[in-house]
């Protein structure tokens, strides 16, 4: 009959906080993989309410979402600096609680 070596308390609970370790980074990366942000989807101008003149001192060319020269991150197609739509706005995404990559 073969004798085998019993594992110390030490040894073992070494052997076990190394295998939850390597568990959970192994869970991390492959979280960190799978994450991939999604296109957003624009409103067209009919669903936007988009009109092409400014509402008083709002326009466009003011609101973080506009993107220069003449683009929206919120409204599709071409849309004009001195445009209007109801999303106008003159707090960055930030201001309102958006996320912000690797913080």
């Amino acid at each position: 009959m073969e004798k085998t070596e019993a594992l110390s308390r030490r040894d073992a609970m070494r052997t076990m906080g190394a295998a939850v370790v390597t568990c959970g980074l192994a869970a991390a990366d492959a979280r960190a993989q799978a994450y991939a942000p999604q296109k957003q989807k624009q409103l067209t101008k009919a669903a936007a309410h988009y009109q092409d003149t400014p509402k008083g001192e709002a326009a466009c060319g003011a609101c973080p979402y506009f993107t220069a020269p003449n683009g929206c991150v919120v409204v599709e197609g071409e849309i004009s600096p001195n445009g209007w739509c109801p999303m106008f706005t003159t707090f960055a995404p930030l201001d309102r609680g958006a996320h912000q990559g690797g913080r």
